[in-house]
């Protein structure tokens, strides 16, 4: 508790000091200047709206910021962000993980459906994207992201890279081809995003080529207690990988819509660092199609409509020495939405939409965990927003949604899998409803206090209620509860921005109360009878129970020079937040720490420069049967020289990543005792855009 009081006595304190000192610094010392508070945000409802007007906490990472940041995993990539940490599961593994809350709580989208692959299932299994095609990705926080799912809980992430064309063509080409080599694994990528088109035509491609070696760390790997004398040092045995992704898209524009579609195939082969001999390795594939239409001609209530369909075809091998494969995931999924933002009623304005999800789950091999299991959901929603005045913005929202989980039914599509013809077909149908409230409200000029209240329902997976069996992806013997109920919460979110004048960012609070939160509890070493448990693995069964999340985050951007054509910029960052039982107080599992950092930015449009000290403290508020985790502080920089000749624009870039080469461990991982974050590293490369 002291923690929390100590940091939100921080957070308070510097909204006192940024209030006084600046009012009249930036009246005289720097003009107005503009910052990513007024990126829009497409994933938020029918109009495109600023971070600074939302009620809810928002990110957007998009042009020189996406760049730099990009890596191989979505994790990773917004490991940097205020309030999102990673699941890091070495570097060919990681999803984002909001506030404390990840895995299914957090809805990972492709441009706007579902990523349709099985990264919610297990923190070894990475997402079937590729976050180095993004033109933007958004992430919103908290639970009042009804639009998406009761999973969004947590938050959502849309990453959007415009594979269908969304804007008519001008009649040239355009795009982006990269080069990229070196870091800790000493990456050699190539990749190419482009697209053309004319008279009411565009199609888009994007093809990826990457391979990285072992993982170069500081010191040994593991940090158990079972870790062998003779360890290698400076190198993650088994944490090499391999990428390739082509997409291709096609849209037809008209004066009153657009209609278009999309192929992709992801393939990727990466270690799972564990430490086992013979090593594992997971082999993915997907293959995804996508459609999208949108018109803007009026019909009935409605000003328009936009739908989007995504199907999927997704393999997870897991593989024992490179060669031998133990189990197999097979999962065939789809999700499609349709919106409608309806004509305004005075001072209110918003849409409804409906969404209808399909996931044939199945898997084969020697560490079958869970069933085949086809889920099938459907939902109806609805976001509104009141103009009340000039300084009140009122945002609500509201969600029903319906879940189907039938067990060893498989489509006819699916290979057979063996020992499921035995199951009982065993039904479960789930209902849930959640609502939002939210309001935004403008004190004075460029400043916006914004204030949400949820009430959400999650519905229990799959994965939750019925698994049963060993993972060695986790080192866990993993146990469902089939009586798992609804998981409810109440959540309630404020934050104040500011977007213009000396300095400029967003503060906020958040606090999150559940009914029944479900996460896996460690059960007792005796508790799975040996014959059934040969390997030893640490048993974990899925179990509800009431808990609270508090935390703050801090963005705030001091422009220090602001001249034509020069900029300098000191960007300060925190995030902190708390998780326990509420009848008990026990902390709960894999909660990350408090964090903070700074980065010094050049920007002159030829040279760009930057450095940055990221500090992540000790995390000691475990839960029982799990480990603390030290702290560290990581030290980055890099730069960047932009050249353009005619329609061409060359970046040559660099970067070097914890330049003092220091041991740091993710707590939210199951990995951590494995797999530390990569060493010491430089590495660079050169992006033509034309």
């Amino acid at each position: 508790m002291s923690s929390f009081r100590s940091f939100s006595l921080s957070v308070s304190l510097l909204v006192s000091v940024l209030s006084t000192a600046t009012a009249g610094r930036a009246q005289t010392a720097a003009p107005a200047t503009v910052n990513k508070l007024d990126a829009f945000v497409v994933s938020a409802g029918p109009d495109p709206k600023t971070a600074f007007d939302l009620a809810q906490g928002t990110s957007v990472l998009a042009g020189d910021e996406l760049r730099r940041l990009a890596q191989a995993t979505l994790g990773e990539t917004l490991s940097a962000t205020p309030g999102v940490s990673s699941t890091y599961y070495g570097p060919g593994a990681s999803r984002p993980v909001i506030r404390g809350l990840g895995g299914d709580r957090v809805r990972v989208l492709d441009n706007g459906v579902g990523a349709l692959d099985a990264s919610n299932v297990s923190p070894d299994h990475n997402t079937a994207l590729e976050p180095l095609f993004a033109s933007r990705i958004e992430v919103l926080r908290g639970p009042s992201t009804l639009l998406y799912g009761s999973s969004a809980v947590g938050g959502a992430v849309n990453v959007i890279d415009n594979t269908i064309p969304d804007t008519p063509p001008n009649g040239s080409a355009h795009g982006t081809a990269e080069v990229r080599v070196g870091g800790a694994g000493r990456e050699r990528a190539a990749l190419v995003s482009a697209g053309g088109g004319a008279r009411g035509f565009a199609v888009h491609l994007n093809a990826l080529a990457q391979r990285t070696d072992d993982l170069a760390v500081p010191g040994v790997a593991r940090s158990d207690a079972d870790a062998p004398r003779n360890q290698p040092r400076g190198a993650l045995p088994g944490s090499a990988t391999e990428t390739s992704s082509v997409a291709a898209g096609v849209s037809g524009f008209w004066s009153t819509g657009r209609a278009g579609a999309a192929l992709t195939r992801y393939e990727t082969r990466y270690g799972v660092p564990t430490g086992d001999d013979p090593a594992t390795s997971i082999k993915m594939t997907q293959t995804r199609a996508d459609l999208a239409g949108e018109t803007t001609a009026a019909f009935g209530p409605f000003r328009g409509a936009k739908a989007r369909i995504g199907l999927g075809d997704y393999t997870h091998a897991e593989l024992s020495g490179g060669t031998t494969t133990n189990t197999t995931f097979f999962n065939k999924a789809a999700e499609g939405r349709l919106e409608l933002p309806h004509v305004a009623i005075g001072a209110l304005t918003g849409l409804v939409g409906a969404q209808a999800a399909r996931s044939d789950f199945a898997a084969e091999g020697e560490e079958v965990v869970t069933p085949a299991a086809l889920t099938e959901s459907a939902a109806v929603f609805a976001l509104e927003e009141f103009k009340a005045s000039d300084a009140l913005s009122l945002q609500f929202g509201a969600r029903g949604e319906f879940q189907r989980i039938r067990l060893g039914e498989l489509d006819a599509a699916l290979p057979a899998v063996r020992g499921y013809a035995a199951r009982s077909g065993q039904r479960r149908n789930s209902t849930g409803a959640s609502a939002s409230i939210g309001a935004v409200f403008y004190p004075v000029k460029d400043w916006s206090v914004a204030l949400s209240l949820a009430r959400t329902t999650r519905l229990p997976t799959a994965q939750e209620l019925f698994s049963n069996g060993p993972h060695g992806g986790t080192a866990a013997y993993e146990i469902g509860t089939s009586g798992l109920g609804r998981e409810r919460s109440l959540g309630v979110d404020l934050s104040v921005r500011r977007r213009t004048g000396f300095v400029t960012g967003a503060l906020g609070v958040f606090a999150n109360r559940f009914a029944g939160y479900i996460y896996q509890e460690e059960l007792p070493a005796g508790a799975i009878p040996a014959a059934n448990n040969p390997d030893g693995l640490t048993p974990y069964q899925f179990v509800a129970r009431d808990a609270r999340f508090r935390g703050a985050e801090a963005e705030l951007l001091f422009h220090l020079l602001e001249e034509k054509g020069r900029r300098v910029h000191l960007e300060l960052t925190a995030d902190t937040v708390r998780a326990e039982q509420t009848a008990t107080g026990e902390p709960l599992p894999r909660i990350p720490p408090r964090r903070y950092g700074g980065r010094l930015t050049y920007d002159d449009g030829t040279w760009r420069l930057g450095v940055e000290g990221r500090r992540t403290e000790a995390q000691a508020r475990v839960a029982v049967g799990e480990a603390t985790t030290d702290g560290y502080a990581l030290l980055n920089a890099d730069a960047s020289y932009t050249l353009a000749a005619r329609r061409v624009r060359w970046e040559f870039f660099l970067r070097g990543h914890n330049l003092a080469n220091t041991v740091a461990r993710e707590h939210a991982s199951f990995l951590k005792a494995f797999a530390p974050l990569p060493g010491r590293s430089l590495g660079g490369g050169v992006r033509m855009t034309f």
